[in-house]
Formats: C-alpha cells, sequence, structure tokens
C-alpha cells in the first residue's frame, strides 16, 4: 500500500448521520497522517466539517432539486462543478457511508480507482452495491458508529477510542443572554411528528432543572419548531427558558458551554453527545441501540414495546408519551451525577 492515498468520504447528510459518521474521519488520519481525505456533503451540512483540520477539502453537491424533475440549471451546474472538482483528485478510493443510490453514484462518477460499501444488510438501498468494487461486512456491530468504522478498518485503520473531531464553533453567533454558560438545553423538536414528546412534559423539565439543579435553561428550536418552544414556554410554571434558533456554529459554541441536552431522535441531541455533553435522549419509532446518542455521558430511554420504522414519520406520538417525566428526570441524576436539592 503507498504510503499516501486520497480518499473520498461520502455522506451528505443528515445532521446525525454525519456526526456518526465523524470517527471514520479521525480513524483514518490518525492511522494514516499523509493521507488526503475529502468529503463530500450537502451545503446545508458543511459547517458540520469546517474547521477540521483532518479535512483536506470539502465538496459540496446539493441534491434538494433533485427531487424536481426535470433537473433546473442550476442543479446540472451544481452536479458539473462537483463531478468537475471530484475527479480533478485523483482519489484512490472512494467510501459510501450513506449506502444510497445517490450516495453510491456520486462515489463511481467520482472516479475513484476503488469504491467501497456495505454489504446487503447494511445497505439502505441495495440496488447501490452494484457501483462498489468491494463489498464490507460489518460483523458484530449494533451502534451507526461501529458500522460505519468497518469500512475504516477495511482499508488498514487501526482500531482506536471513537473520536468525533468537530469544529470550534463561532461564540459571535451567541446573544448577549446566551453568551455565559452551564445552560441545560431542551430541544423538543424532531423532523418526524411520531418523535415528539408532549410540550407539557418538557415543560416539567424545565421546571425540575431550575429548583433541583439550579441549571438555566435553552430551548433549542430549528426551523418551523418555534411554536414547540412557545408552548413549552407557556406550560413551564418556574423556568423562564431562553430561545436558540441560530445556525449550526453557534448551536456548537452553545452546547461547548452547555451541561445537560435533553431531546428525541435529532441531530442537535447527537450533536451534544459527540461534544461531551450529558445527553438524554427520547426514543420511539427508531432504535437508540443503532441510532441514538454514542458516548459515555449519554443515556437513551425508550418505551416497552417500541418498534422500529422508519416509515413512521408522519405517524402519531403515543408510542413517545409512555415515557414518564419522572423517567426522564431520573436519566438526567444519572448522566450529571448529582442528586437534586434536597434529596
Amino acid at each position: 500500500m503507498a504510503d499516501r492515498r486520497r480518499i473520498l468520504i461520502v455522506r451528505l447528510g443528515s445532521m446525525g448521520d454525519i456526526l456518526h459518521s465523524l470517527p471514520v474521519l479521525a480513524s483514518l488520519k490518525e492511522s494514516f497522517p499523509d493521507w488526503e481525505v475529502d468529503w463530500l456533503v450537502e451545503p446545508r451540512w458543511r459547517p458540520l466539517l469546517e474547521g477540521i483540520g483532518y479535512l483536506a477539502r470539502i465538496v459540496n453537491l446539493d441534491t434538494i432539486g433533485w427531487r424536481k424533475e426535470p433537473l433546473s440549471a442550476a442543479s446540472w451546474r451544481g452536479l458539473r462543478d462537483a463531478l468537475g472538482i471530484l475527479r480533478e483528485r485523483r482519489y484512490d478510493c472512494a467510501l459510501d457511508l450513506q449506502a444510497s443510490i445517490k450516495s453510491a453514484a456520486a462515489c463511481y462518477l467520482s472516479g475513484a480507482r476503488e469504491i467501497l460499501g456495505f454489504e446487503t444488510p447494511w445497505l439502505k438501498e441495495p440496488a447501490c452495491g452494484v457501483f462498489y468494487t468491494r463489498r464490507v461486512a460489518a460483523t458484530g456491530t449494533v451502534h451507526m458508529v461501529e458500522t460505519n468504522l468497518a469500512l475504516a478498518a477495511a482499508l488498514g485503520a487501526k482500531s482506536s477510542p471513537v473520536r468525533f473531531p468537530l469544529p470550534p464553533g463561532n461564540p459571535a453567533l451567541l446573544s448577549d443572554d446566551l453568551s455565559g454558560g452551564g445552560w441545560a438545553v431542551i430541544n423538543p423538536g424532531a423532523g418526524w411528528r411520531s418523535k415528539l414528546w408532549p410540550s407539557e412534559r418538557y415543560a416539567q423539565v424545565c421546571d425540575a432543572l431550575v429548583k433541583s439543579y439550579s441549571l438555566p435553561v435553552v430551548l433549542n428550536c430549528g426551523p418551523g419548531e418555534e411554536e414547540l418552544a412557545r408552548q413549552v414556554t407557556r406550560a413551564c410554571e418556574h423556568a423562564h427558558p431562553c430561545t436558540f434558533s441560530g445556525e449550526i456554529p453557534g448551536l456548537i459554541a452553545l452546547l461547548r458551554r452547555s451541561r445537560l441536552m435533553v431531546g428525541p431522535d435529532t441531530g442537535p441531541v447527537h450533536l451534544a453527545a459527540a461534544l461531551g455533553v450529558p445527553t438524554v435522549g427520547l426514543f420511539g419509532p427508531t432504535d437508540p441501540r443503532r441510532n441514538g446518542p454514542y458516548g459515555a455521558r449519554q443515556k437513551s430511554l425508550r418505551p416497552d414495546g417500541a418498534t422500529t420504522s422508519h416509515s413512521r414519520s408522519a405517524a402519531s406520538a403515543d408510542i413517545m408519551e409512555q415515557i414518564q417525566t419522572e423517567q426522564v428526570l431520573e436519566a438526567i441524576r444519572e448522566v450529571l451525577g448529582v442528586q437534586p436539592s434536597g434529596e
């Protein structure tokens, strides 16, 4: 094997999936410091990668417009420009960490001499395997972080502690009332309706954090989640949460200054865990053993009898309502490692 190789990682989105792929980057660069590693990503998630010293180049590929037929001129130009950059780089190997037709085709079109992907049981879309020159069986893995690391191991990367290289964030994007630290961050929103936990229970958690731990609360809300934050705030009896709805560099800066994160299966919860923030994840339709926050200072709650289904995004959140406030408060006590005041 040559001392210097050029590798392309393809993981276009989403936030949580990109975070669960970052240990592959760390493993490759720590095993082979002289290798150049690039990353192909959707532009909206690029801030998760900017400022990571391990990356030689970040290449944008905006596929949002691909959902429309025919493709617009702008979509064709974006595809042409991305492929032009990739082909100029002359990759020795491309790693498909997304396991979809779209990502596998991007690996193929990059012109990489070798394309590594998973065996059929680990593929999101089995047909994408036709693009691979080598398939890897992630035998013995459970969590996606470990599954992804099987591709790094297939290139000869050594086994080492899992690390999440992340940008420093930008504190300048935080408002004056968020410029301090010691926050408990609550993330009430999620991309799927079936992942939502009742707003009034989040409010109960907010009140307990203020009364029992003297932790000020920040509600993180993404686009379109502002009403959820207002519902939580209105239901609070003691807490007066601040709200953060900024961009990824600001969120990273906020979480680096925080003491706790509580929320459902959504990107900011995974980001907190990757940053080492004590994290409590609330799960229903997805399995935390495979897709939960990854790290030593996290605990995931899921009702007994919950079934895993990635087609239930618009289903009701009945299963989530089985998670009781008392269970969440007990999980918070465990990850914080301190007793609430008065106990």
